[in-house]
């Protein structure tokens, strides 16, 4: 697969910033439904009532420039990179321009940020058949 037109991903984790409420959720799960699908963007927005850890996959320059936004944005705090680069596998949110899914498993987020790279991506997934998305 070539690094330049395969598959590109980043995984991340923060926590809501204290003077947002937490319906600020629902505004950015629309929001990323629209700029997502436009930018041909497929992922997952985890949170627990306090942290967020977000997979998004697809083209490389579409993955950086979503990736620099939120890195930006003001509604979250101690955003910690997990992983950002190529992933050797198929979409796994292909139906999903943004999948959401509440984790009443504040652990398992904590778990996911206190690792990088393919260990992290690989407790993300495990995290996943318990989640039921919307």
């Amino acid at each position: 697969m070539s690094l330049s037109t395969g598959l590109h991903a980043f995984l991340y984790c923060s926590s809501i910033c204290p003077r947002q409420p937490v319906s600020v959720v629902g505004d950015i799960v629309k929001a990323a439904r629209e700029k997502n699908a436009a930018l041909n963007l497929t992922g997952i927005l985890v949170f627990d009532g306090q942290h967020f850890c977000q997979y998004l996959e697809g083209p490389s320059s579409s993955v950086s420039s979503v990736l620099q936004s939120i890195l930006e944005d003001n509604r979250h705090t101690d955003v910690r990179l997990q992983f950002h680069g190529p992933v050797d596998a198929e979409r796994q949110f292909k139906d999903w321009a943004i999948a959401y899914a509440q984790s009443e498993q504040q652990l398992a987020l904590d778990e996911i940020a206190d690792f990088k790279g393919r260990e992290a991506l690989a407790l993300f997934r495990q995290l996943l058949p318990n989640l039921d998305y919307c």
